[in-house]
């Protein structure tokens, strides 16, 4: 089962993704970011999806850490923000991807199972 890491400070909407992505993957939320590098270690996600801000801190900052914190760091990241540029912070970042907020959970979905049928 692929695994994905999920992270945003907004614990409704990690709530209904847990719910909705849960039933296809195995699914690991957090809504800060103290810690991260060791969670990511040990649950060695298949991706990560991360919101572009985390209470203070932007996906860039935390990506930095982490990349810091783990060398060699290289699990793919889609950014899942309602940030108005998106797509540029997602190219700048390296992300594979974005999903703009909101979406429906259908094409979050079937984004995500597009994503895993693209890169199996």
């Amino acid at each position: 089962m692929k695994k994905i890491f999920h992270i945003d400070d907004n614990e409704e909407l990690v709530e209904i993704t847990e719910m909705v992505l849960g039933k296809e993957y195995e699914i690991k939320s957090r809504s800060t970011v103290e810690g991260i590098a060791g969670e990511l270690r040990q649950f060695n996600p298949d991706l990560i999806l991360i919101d572009h801000f985390i209470g203070e801190l932007n996906s860039e900052e935390i990506l930095k850490d982490i990349h810091t914190a783990i060398p060699g760091f290289s699990i793919p990241v889609v950014l899942y923000s309602a940030s108005y540029d998106i797509e540029e912070k997602a190219k700048r970042l390296g992300a594979v991807g974005f999903i703009e907020k909101p979406s429906s959970i259908k094409y979050i979905r079937e984004y995500i199972h597009n994503f895993f049928q693209e890169n199996n």
